[in-house]
Parts: C-alpha cells; structure tokens; sequence
C-alpha cells in the first residue's frame, strides 16, 4: 500500500537510483477562477488587508497601515500594504508529516512500470511512493477553439462578452473554480496602480489555487510553517487571499486540518468553488490518520471565509476507492492522490481531477458535490507531473500543470474534453533556480483566472526565487498578467508586480 510518510505537494528528489517526489495541488478553473493571495493574518485567525505600501499594525482592535511597522500580533483585524514591512513571519513549528526522512530507501519507478511501495520512512517523513507511473496522454497536434461559450456562475449560467483585447487576452471561457468569471463588468484596477510581488511577506505560503466570485477574487494556498533552516514541508492550515482591485489584499486562515477529526497531517494543495446551490465547496488533500496514506477530503461552507464544516465525515477519494471505482488489485496500482482540482461545465456538470506522479485521474461530480458519478478515469498530458488545473476558454479545455519533475515547469495542453485525450500545447513558466541548503528542488504550482477581461496567473516562488528568507519549503504567492495569443497562453516571467 502507499502508506508512505509523506513529503510536502510539489517535491521532487532525484538521487542516484531513489526517486522521491511529493505534489503540490492545482485547482480547476473556469473563466471565473478567483484567488488571490496577500495580506497579513494575525495571531489567532485574524484578517489582514494588504494595500500597496506600508505595514501592519501592531494588534488592537483595528489597525490601519502607515509607512512601516509591524505585522499585527493580536487583535481583531490589521490592515497591511503588499509589500509592507516584513513581521516574524510563520511560526516554524512542525507537524507530523512533512518532512524527509534522512535515511531509508524509497521505492524507484520505471517508466511505465510499477512503482516500488517499500522504502523506509520515517516519523513526518518520507512520501508514501506508492501507484505505478504511466507515460498516457495524447499528443495528438490540432484543435481548433471553438467561439463563443457560455460560462456558469456558481451554477446559474450566464453568457459572456468575447472579452477584451489587452494583456489578458480576449475570449470566453471558465477559469477559477468554473464561477463564471468576470469578462467586463467588474471595475479595472484604478489607472497607475502597481500591485507588490510577493503578494505578502510577513508569512509563506504555497500552492495558490483560484477562483473568480462576482467581482472578488480569491487565492486559496498553503501556509509554509518551516522553520528557518528546517528542510521539511509543515503545512497545518489554509490561507485565503481575495481582492476586487489586483493590489490591495486580505488574508485570514480560513481552515485548517482540524476541519478533517480522520486526518492528521499535511494540508496540502487544494481548490475552492462556488457550486450551483450556492454553497462552496473545498477539496483538499489530507494525510488519512488510519493508515498515513494521502486522500481527498471536502469541505463545505456558506461563504468562502467559513466557517467550514467537513462534509463526508471521511475520505472522497482514497486508495480503497480508487481501488473499488477503477479495478485495481492493490493500493501501489493508484495513482497518487493528491492536488486536487475542480471544474464546473456549462452545462452544470462538475469535474474532480487529481494526481501526482505523473499520473492525472478525472471524474465527474455528483449534482450534491461530494460523490463520485460513475468510472474515474486516466488520461494524463504529455510531460504531465502533478498540480493540474482546469479552465476553459472558446470552447476549448485547458490543463495547466507543473511538468517534468522537480525543478518542475509550468506547461498546458488542450482538450474537446474535461476528461481528455490532451494535445501538449507548451510552456507558461519555467523552472525556478535551486536555493542553496536546500534537500529538495524547487516546486512550481500555479493557477488561473479572468476578472474584468483581463487573465492572471498566480503561482509561488519557490527555491531561490523566493528571497524572502525562503526557499523550497518556504515560498511566497505571486501574481501577474497572462497574456493570449489567439488561443495560446503566453510565456509568463516572475515580476516585481503588475503595473495597471
């Protein structure tokens, strides 16, 4: 069985004939895919709104930003600037999984084969190598997007205009947990304005997925709790970013594992989304108490701030599932079951995908959002490693993915299809540099998003892209435009922030 101690979503390590590798997630999107990072948190889950310039304020009640200052350590809500002055950051404690063992074999793969389900590991440590590696997944050239579309917003269909021209590119799609988007009717930021990158600093973060709710955007992403010089993964909980104007940003911790009383580790990547009854729903990846091996878990709640609730009271999506839905003999045969991603159709029809490994798995969604309808199925891009989201635009589906492996690259390929085959299409970011000290190589996710007309993409620095005492297991949420080319995305490199 996979029951690995696991290492942090998005790692890759390879060592002489050892592979070890642990995922990050990726969150589906349609044209409105929200999200967005930033801000600071207080002690004690509190909000913190990030404006441009300046800092936190330190505790009270209410603090308002000024031109430096620290971030708040107490109180109800802080305000803060992106980019303002850096506080003491994550508190660096560790948890139960995460970490790397310093010793004991993992299992290897062999292109195709079966992967190797022993290896030592030890407490917090290693990632459970189990499921076999497929090469699948078309590579088939062609594809012509189809005009026009329709794109639901949290269930209730709306048309969308063909979108305006700019950096954002143009085109209807989904993109941020298939909320519909917004293609126009939202305000653009304020002329002159200039968001910050990282989004914020006072904490680190990861794995960013988005999704678009009215004019709101929202970033959903990890929270980084390593301590300085630790190589490990620590994640126990779930920042949420929103923003209506790009620049100013709030934070708080809007769950944490203690949400899931059958898991007991590594809140790993996840996504959020707005389903047709209003609800929203967040599907996680979880470390499962009984047997240390990875599942998904969801969520649901009124608000996308919570309070949220478990709303199985167990797995979704397990080994012993997976196991039971697509007729495989033992747990080593699955796929990883991490980074999931979640898509709504026009028609209403939601999309669950998930996976690592180099292995993508896609199911249809019941009408009540946390069941499985019908077989699951494999069918995964060309170069496909883990971290999948899932948008549409003109008709046409999009995966956007980390490829290879760690070092990983972000890269997209299209479909007729939510369920595939995939025709690889190209590279959006590359690989970020090795930090130095570090176990691990750098990780790459990323997620997208449409909010008046205009495409952004937030991803995390990760490795010695992130200058902010981080690194590898401590990285911080960025965000910028992503530009088309007919239906092509554009190449996207790391700035300091978007100039509007």
């Amino acid at each position: 069985m996979k029951s690995l101690t696991v290492l942090q979503p998005g790692l890759f390590l390879l060592a002489g004939a050892f592979l070890l590798a642990s995922c990050t997630q990726t969150g589906v999107v349609s044209e409105s895919t929200g999200g967005q990072t930033g801000g600071v948190s207080a002690a004690g889950g509190t909000t913190g709104t990030i404006s441009s310039g300046g800092a936190t304020s330190s505790g009270g009640a209410t603090g308002t930003t000024s031109s430096g200052g620290s971030r708040v350590t107490g109180g109800t809500t802080g305000t803060i600037s992106s980019g303002g002055a850096t506080g003491a950051g994550g508190t660096g404690t560790t948890s139960s999984g995460g970490s790397r063992a310093t010793g004991g074999a993992t299992g290897t793969t062999s292109t195709g084969g079966t992967r190797n389900t022993g290896g030592a590991t030890s407490t917090g440590g290693t990632r459970n190598t189990g499921g076999r590696t497929t090469t699948s997944g078309s590579t088939a050239a062609g594809g012509t997007a189809a005009t026009g579309g329709t794109t639901g917003s949290g269930g209730t269909r709306h048309t969308t205009s063909t979108g305006g021209s700019g950096t954002g590119g143009s085109g209807t799609g989904q993109g941020g947990g298939g909320t519909g988007g917004s293609t126009g009717a939202c305000a653009p930021p304020a002329a002159g304005s200039k968001s910050t990158n990282p989004l914020f600093t006072d904490q680190f973060a990861a794995d960013p997925a988005v999704m678009v709710d009215g004019c709101t955007f929202y970033i959903q992403c990890g929270h980084d709790e390593a301590a300085a010089g630790q190589n490990a993964f620590v994640l126990r909980e779930w920042f949420l970013l929103k923003s209506t104007d790009m620049v100013n940003w709030t934070k708080v911790v809007a769950m944490s594992l203690s949400t899931f009383k059958w898991a007991n580790a590594n809140a790993w990547a996840g996504q959020m989304i707005k389903a047709q009854s209003g609800k929203y729903y967040w599907y996680v990846p979880i470390q499962q108490a009984s047997d240390g091996t990875m599942a998904i878990g969801v969520a649901v709640a009124d608000k996308p701030e919570g309070p949220w609730t478990d709303a199985l009271g167990k797995a979704l999506v397990n080994d012993a599932f997976e196991m039971s839905n697509m007729g495989y003999k033992t747990a080593s045969d699955t796929s990883f079951t991490i980074d999931p991603t979640v898509f709504i159709d026009d028609d209403g029809q939601a999309y669950l995908q998930y996976g690592g490994f180099w292995r993508l798995t896609t199911a249809k969604l019941g009408g009540d959002m946390i069941s499985i309808d019908g077989k699951m199925v494999e069918s995964t891009p060309q170069g496909y490693f883990e971290s999948p989201y899932l948008i549409k635009r003109n008709g046409k589906y999009y995966e956007i993915y980390a490829a290879g492996s760690n070092p990983a690259t972000i890269d997209w390929a299209t479909s007729s299809s939510p369920m595939g085959p995939w025709t690889y299409g190209g590279r959006i970011l590359d690989a970020f540099p090795t930090a130095s000290g570090q176990s691990d190589a750098p990780t790459n996710h990323a997620g997208v998003g449409l909010l008046g007309g205009e495409w952004y993409i937030a991803y995390h620095l990760s490795g010695g892209a992130n200058t902010n005492g981080g690194g590898t297991y401590r990285r911080a949420v960025a965000v910028d435009k992503l530009a088309w080319s007919g239906d092509k995305p554009q190449k996207v490199t790391p700035s300091s922030g978007m100039s509007f």
